[in-house]
Order: C-alpha cells, then sequence, then structure tokens
C-alpha cells in the first residue's frame, strides 16, 4: 500500500511543506511518478518519518537523525543517547535557574504597587554589571569585545540596569547623568560561567535602601525621582555610600499614559 504525500501529512500531523523538507534532508525517499512527479510513501518510509518525529523529541538535530536512520551502527547510536542524558541535565540545570529567576521577577512584579514610592532598608543582591550606554550616548560595541554578544545570550538572567553615582544624585536638582547596560547576579553568573574582565563591575551584597519609582514616556526620567529615598535615608540617619543601581522591571501602557517601573537600590551607611 502506498500513501501520496496528503495522505501521509494526515496520517502523521506533519505538514506537506516539513515532508518536503525532510526528503531534502535524506530522512525519507518517496517514490516520484514519472509522470506528474507525485510522491507516494510505503509503510517503510512512513516508518523513517515516525522515527523522525521520536528523534527530533530527543532534541536531536535532522542531520543526527539521518545517522542514527542511515549510517550509525549500535555503538554510535548508544553513544548519542547517552550525550543526550549530558544534554537533559544541561537543560533541567537550566530551566531550574529560569524558574527560580521568574518567580523573582513574579514577585517583584506583584510587588511594584505596594512598593512605588515606598523605601525600606535591605541587600543589594551581588551583580556584576558593565554599562554601555551614558545618559543617550551609546558606546562602541567594539570597547566590550565578545562579551557583549555573550551577555546578551544570557537573556532573561541578564537584566537591564541603571547606574547613578553619587555624585550626580547629591545634584540632582540640576544634573541627570546616568547610564544604562547590563546586570546579572553573581549566582547566575557562576553558574552559567559568564565571561568576566576588569571592565565589568562588581557590586557586593551590601545594605540598601529599596525603593520603586515611575518614569513616563520617552525624556521623562530624571534623578529627582528619587528624592523621597534621598528623604528617607536622612530621616533614618543615615548617608549614600557608593552608585546608586536599579533594574528596569516592566515598560507598560496605562490608561493614563506609557510608564516605564525601575526597582533602585541606595547603598547607605549609618552615620
Amino acid at each position: 500500500m502506498e500513501y501520496k504525500i496528503g495522505e501521509v501529512s494526515n496520517i502523521l500531523n506533519i505538514p506537506i511543506d516539513t515532508l518536503r523538507y525532510y526528503e531534502k534532508k535524506n530522512i525519507v525517499h518517496p517514490k516520484k511518478s514519472a509522470n506528474n512527479n507525485y510522491r507516494f510513501y510505503d509503510a517503510w518510509e512512513i516508518n523513517y518519518l515516525i522515527e523522525c518525529k521520536k528523534f527530533r523529541s530527543y532534541d536531536f538535530s535532522l542531520s543526527e537523525v539521518e545517522d542514527i536512520l542511515y549510517h550509525d551502527s549500535l555503538t554510535k547510536f548508544m553513544d548519542k543517547i547517552d550525550d543526550r542524558q549530558s544534554y537533559f541535565e544541561e537543560r533541567l540545570k537550566y530551566y531550574t535557574l529560569l524558574m527560580e529567576k521568574n518567580q523573582v521577577y513574579q514577585h517583584s512584579l506583584h510587588s511594584i504597587k505596594k512598593n512605588l514610592w515606598e523605601c525600606t532598608l535591605t541587600e543589594h543582591p551581588e551583580i556584576y554589571y558593565f554599562i554601555h550606554r551614558y545618559n543617550y550616548t551609546y558606546k562602541s560595541k567594539d570597547q566590550f569585545g565578545d562579551f557583549f554578544d555573550i551577555w546578551l545570550g544570557y537573556f532573561p538572567f541578564v537584566e537591564t540596569i541603571i547606574e547613578i553615582q553619587e555624585e550626580a544624585i547629591l545634584n540632582r536638582d540640576h544634573c541627570n547623568e546616568h547610564g544604562w547596560g547590563f546586570a546579572i547576579k553573581k549566582r547566575y553568573a557562576d553558574a552559567f560561567q559568564i565571561p568576566l574582565n576588569e571592565k565589568i563591575k562588581h557590586v557586593e551584597s551590601v545594605k540598601s535602601v529599596y525603593t520603586v519609582i515611575c518614569a513616563g514616556d520617552k525624556g521623562s526620567f530624571s534623578l529627582q525621582l528619587l528624592d523621597k529615598a534621598m528623604s528617607f535615608i536622612e530621616k533614618h540617619g543615615y548617608k549614600l555610600s557608593g552608585t546608586i543601581t536599579g533594574n528596569l522591571l516592566a515598560r507598560v501602557h496605562e490608561p493614563d499614559g506609557y510608564q516605564r517601573y525601575i526597582e533602585v537600590w541606595l547603598p547607605v551607611t549609618k552615620l
């Protein structure tokens, strides 16, 4: 019994274009009619397609599937399955950390309204970061070498960070200097062995005042958004003791306009 490509597509729930692509990749070799070039698949070829679906579910590439179906000995096949175990362990590690990261992000998002403009004393998480934009001017990508692209590949573990120097915040009535860049918590940098060099800044876990601020549309960010946090520091007998950093939590469209929510840590010491 032979089946046309549309029938095979219906039987296996594989799109016709995918079946043609599998043919180009030597996964199957259907017969072709000399008259109209119609393709016909017998049970043997359909078995290969079923095996292809099976091994694709293991995340094997099509070239690996071709080797399994047409070239591999039992030893080579077992080696591939053994390698998959290591691959799955790495994926499990990745998604376990990603689930943890997302839970923290969920908590931050659900706490925005509670923390907006409010101040609490907490510990700043230990992070690594670099700044690639000062105000509205980007630095040349070449200044960062390969690690710029490498860091981009680790979203969502890499976050968008804002940096505000102590001198700038103390002169915020007539200064709005700040930088933007990428940051990653030390825990994730260690887990994924993120490349670091002398251009990467390191922030240890330090006592900080934590708050969430809200900026509006383009050009609306101002260091004066931190006035309440600075008043809190002074009122409670602390002083600013270093560079302020923060994460962009969300860009959203609310009924009253475009809003950017940013969580901020202001490092402090007791007077």
